[in-house]
């Protein structure tokens, strides 16, 4: 009886182990095989290395990030830093009031609009200065609600001269993705216009206006969709097709663009 007895108790305390896992699978989600950082290093001469002297200066940006190390040896050890950024350089979020006066700043957008199910399209093989046309992201299985990550393969300029040179979002296509709708739209570009076709249309006289002169940046924006650019290691999520994207941006006050640390988490 004894035997029985004991036999017993371990079948009742198997069943309630299983359970218990049973229930913490469902708690807890599933861990991702490998977490890729998409977002590079920041470094004083960042903007320079990013984008390249040409485009910094047509803009009249500064070329260099600062940052200030404060170190204390005596009596104790403690190292501190005040960091000056641009905060449309490397991996970074674009928030409507960037380009859309008075509208929500980044730290009014919640965190569930940088996270969720992503699929990757590769367009390396695009030419540089070549718009992402309407007809490349058709008929792709791009649903509602998906993360599309664009990587066009963006390397800076190595020339003073030379402006940043990549395939770039078109305006049709934005306004393509954006009445899907998707949820956020990712990208290794600098930014998402062409910095040529940029400058072309502003020599066009009379032209005003966000929508005109950034229609790719306005088709997302001006609906709340999340336009991330300056990502990098998107060659390192190429073919996978359980992707989750992570990134979530400084929240700072009144903020019209900030730096987040993005990833992918590959199932």
């Amino acid at each position: 009886m004894m035997f029985k007895k004991q036999s017993t108790l371990a079948i009742i305390a198997f069943c309630m182990s299983l359970l218990l896992v049973s229930s913490c699978a469902e708690q807890y989600p599933q861990m991702p095989k490998a977490i890729v950082d998409l977002s590079p290093t920041i470094g004083e001469d960042f903007p320079l290395r990013s984008h390249g002297a040409a485009m910094l200066t047509a803009f009249e940006l500064r070329d260099s990030t600062k940052i200030e190390h404060i170190v204390t040896e005596e009596p104790f050890y403690v190292a501190m830093s005040y960091v000056t950024l641009w905060n449309h350089v490397g991996s970074h979020y674009d928030p409507p009031n960037h380009v859309i006066k008075g509208a929500t700043s980044i730290e009014q957008v919640p965190l569930d609009e940088f996270y969720g199910r992503a699929k990757v399209f590769d367009f390396r093989a695009k030419g540089k200065d070549e718009p992402l046309l309407r007809s490349d992201f058709e008929n792709k299985g791009i649903e509602a609600g998906d993360v599309v990550i664009a990587f066009v393969g963006y390397t800076p300029p190595t020339e003073p001269d030379e402006l940043p040179s990549y395939a770039y979002l078109s305006g049709e296509a934005a306004e393509y993705l954006a009445t899907i709708p998707v949820k956020a739209f990712a990208t290794d570009m600098p930014a998402l216009m062409g910095f040529k076709a940029f400058f072309q249309l502003f020599q066009q006289e009379g032209l005003r206006g966000s929508e005109n002169f950034l229609p790719e940046h306005y088709a997302f924006l001006s609906r709340g969709i999340p336009a991330i650019e300056g990502l990098v290691n998107l060659e390192r999520i190429v073919g996978e097709d359980n992707i989750v994207f992570a990134g979530f941006p400084l929240k700072i006050q009144g903020g019209n663009g900030g730096p987040l640390r993005a990833a992918a988490l590959v199932y």
